[in-house]
């Protein structure tokens, strides 16, 4: 995976280990925003987690809500936590 330095700082910032990232880049809901992907792990994509590893579920649960934003060509940009509810 290729991280952009603001990527790799934010990582740092916000508590973020690789392997949550790589499992929200996985598992997660994609949608494209302005350009580039933006992957959620949300409740559907720890189900997919827990049926293949609870543990990891588990531990992914706390994360729940957070998202990665993947550039054009492939980079990570960006990890963060949703603030605000989701509006259905």
């Amino acid at each position: 995976m290729n991280f952009t330095s603001h990527a790799s700082e934010r990582m740092q910032q916000r508590s973020f280990p690789r392997h949550v990232v790589e499992a929200i880049i996985t598992y997660g809901e994609g949608c494209y925003v302005k350009g580039a992907e933006s992957l959620m792990l949300d409740k559907r994509a720890l189900h997919l987690v827990a049926e293949s590893n609870n543990r990891l579920a588990i531990e992914l649960k706390r994360y729940c809500g957070s998202y990665v934003i993947v550039g054009d060509q492939g980079q990570i940009v960006t990890v963060a936590r949703r603030k605000r509810r989701l509006k259905h």
